[in-house]
């Protein structure tokens, strides 16, 4: 079992052990009572609707795919209770943090802040290391990701799943944030065989939380915890496997939040190796007031990319997403440049460009003026050409690293900052320089 005094001296400062209610316990039977309603509510169990993301929503976009952001910002500006939340899904640009803190740090300084939210599950994305979090993962964790279609899911929005069985092994989660959190989130796979698990934090109750359920089902936590918390710990009972499909942390109240989930290597496709009722079901707890897809640079080394069939999938997607999340803003960001360095050079460009990058890049702003929805143009606002991508790389300090493919952290954080100026010019609050 977890050392609990090499966590009280160490790692967790200050923890106080009590005692922990069930978590995925076996379904209640039909009928009942409210207090028994009450109860599980109050355990975190299965929450509904975050009424503070609905409260500052526009009923819907109504052809304005920035409307929804540009209302809750709006609210929040006035003073009104609610959050404002932006969900990034991509691939290994969003996979690595620094894109989405960045645009988040820009729109709490503003609009308020209320911590990072959710997040893959431990260490399941080894690349994903937050800035001002700490993450352990101890023991023997297995991972899975929806990056191919042969994978056996179940997968939700973070594209991750993370799974130990033996006691003792443990997730922790600290915080470099002075004001701390108190509010988990858990997003767990339950079913007939599956394990329990306890929480260890600063004044939460002890005990196990049961995860096994007559049939396989999701079950999501919301718990509300004691304010200021610095850490968290997961720890198995080793009765059984338990499943994490996502867990976060936050700070109840009102402001604006960034949540990313990218796999390196992703492509739009991979979104269909998601389980869709899993992911409607965490977009309706906390809908989103704009979706960002940030996709196609995996698309654009496809030598064989079919623009037609790629158009399909795009307006598909986003159809799918309107039906999942009615009342959120849809933003398309288009791939930025990139190519290859060609190290012995071949006239005034030194680079060439991924096969299919023009077909993608087109293909992306002809859908997204076709099904209205937002675009970025990446390449116009960051790198500004092909030729371009040697220079950045060679730049004080580098904002391309020299595979000219990815950016640096520096050209991340810039990349949000024209993203962050973009968002506000469409939702109607100017574009203030960051």
């Amino acid at each position: 079992m977890l050392d609990r005094r090499r966590l009280i001296g160490g790692f967790l400062p200050g923890l106080g052990l009590a005692t922990l209610l069930p978590g995925c316990r076996s379904d209640p039977a039909p009928g009942g009572t409210p207090p028994a309603e009450a109860a599980r509510r109050a355990e975190g169990l299965d929450p509904g609707p975050d009424p503070d993301f609905e409260a500052l929503l526009t009923a819907s976009p109504a052809g304005n795919p920035y409307a929804p952001l540009g209302a809750a910002l709006r609210g929040l500006e006035a003073g009104r209770q609610g959050r404002a939340l932006v969900l990034m899904l991509g691939d290994s640009h969003t996979a690595f943090p620094r894109m989405a803190e960045r645009l988040r740090e820009l729109l709490q300084v503003r609009f308020g802040a209320v911590g990072p939210g959710r997040m893959p599950p431990g260490r399941a994305q080894s690349s994903f290391v937050p800035a001002g979090i700490t993450l352990i993962q101890e023991g023997s964790w297995s991972t899975a990701h929806a990056l191919r279609a042969a994978t056996p899911g179940p997968f939700g929005l973070a594209g991750y799943r993370l799974t130990g069985s033996q006691a003792g092994d443990h997730l922790s989660l600290a915080s470099a944030d002075p004001r701390g959190f108190d509010r988990l989130h858990l997003t767990l796979q339950c079913g007939p065989e599956s394990g329990s698990f306890r929480l260890i934090g600063a004044g939460i109750p002890e005990a196990p939380r049961a995860t096994r359920t007559a049939a396989p089902r999701l079950r999501l936590i919301r718990l509300d915890l004691p304010p200021g918390q610095r850490s968290v710990t997961l720890e198995l009972m080793g009765d059984g496997p338990v499943t994490l499909l996502g867990w976060g942390v936050d700070r109840r109240g009102r402001g604006a939040m960034v949540e990313s989930f990218g796999i390196n290597g992703a492509t739009l496709a991979t979104l269909d190796n998601r389980d869709p009722a899993i992911v409607a079901r965490e977009l309706s707890v906390a809908p989103p007031a704009l979706i960002i897809l940030e996709y196609g640079t995996n698309e654009a080394t496809d030598r064989d990319f079919d623009p037609a069939a790629y158009g399909l999938a795009l307006s598909r997607r986003i159809a799918a997403l309107r039906a999942a999340s009615p009342r959120s803003g849809i933003l398309l960001m288009g791939a930025p440049d990139a190519g290859r360095p060609i190290r012995r050079g071949r006239g005034a460009c030194p680079v060439t460009p991924l096969p299919a990058l023009a077909a993608v890049r087109s293909t992306q702003r002809r859908v997204a003026a076709a099904e209205r929805v937002g675009f970025f143009d990446w390449a116009e606002e960051v790198t500004g050409g092909l030729c371009r991508l040697p220079s950045l790389a060679r730049a004080t300090p580098p904002l391309m690293r020299p595979d000219l493919v990815h950016f640096t952290t520096d050209g991340y954080r810039l990349t949000a900052e024209r993203l962050h100026a973009n968002l506000l010019r469409g939702a109607g609050l100017g574009g203030a320089a960051a």
